[in-house]
């Protein structure tokens, strides 16, 4: 018969720790400083919408939504970038076409659907078309740009910080800034 080997266990340095501490601590060293690294290295995760290759962010905290492009009531008389106004919820909002604003193309595809892209609420809402719809997108401090890209004077003063993700730039919007400077350039 073989006789029975015997099988020591090291000791260790590593103090024990209450069940639930050991379940909840990162597996190892390096899954720990992984995840550190990454919560340093990300900046925010944000919505963002197109207008031709121009890449805004809805801002944090803002309220938005989606709506079929149907029932714009046309005022008479002014810009052709201020398509009219619809009745959400009983306020009027004011619904702005930014391609033509900025003088950047439309896709041409039938696929296209246009919709409306409303940002903030009450008194305080605008609508944009848009033609395809947001996405979500997280930003790391390496996808934020040293040099801002100059963009349409109409809309350069209400973008600041830019990011470039994947190839795309994107930039913070200052949408309640732009919204008021186009209620501005209605008015006179």
């Amino acid at each position: 018969m073989e006789e029975d080997k015997k099988v020591s266990i090291p000791a260790t340095d590593t103090p024990w720790q209450p069940p639930s501490g050991a379940l909840t601590r990162p597996l190892n060293r390096k899954a720990e400083e992984t995840a550190w690294g990454l919560a340093q290295a990300e900046v925010s995760r944000r919505m963002g919408f197109r207008i031709a290759n121009v890449g805004l962010l809805i801002g944090e905290n803002i309220i938005s939504e989606l709506k079929e492009l149907e029932n714009v009531c046309a005022i008479p008389n002014t810009a052709e970038w201020l398509l009219g106004l619809i009745n959400l919820r009983g306020n009027l909002v004011p619904v702005f076409d930014l391609y033509t604003l900025l003088r950047l193309p439309k896709t041409e595809s039938r696929r296209r659907k246009d919709m409306l892209l409303i940002l903030g609420e009450g008194e305080k809402a605008g609508a944009i078309l848009i033609e395809a719809l947001p996405i979500h997108i997280a930003f790391t401090n390496e996808d934020k740009l040293q040099i801002q890209p100059v963009l349409p004077d109409a809309i350069q003063n209400y973008t600041s910080t830019g990011y470039e993700k994947e190839g795309e730039v994107w930039f913070n919007f200052d949408h309640l800034g732009f919204f008021e400077s186009l209620a501005k350039k209605v008015a006179t």
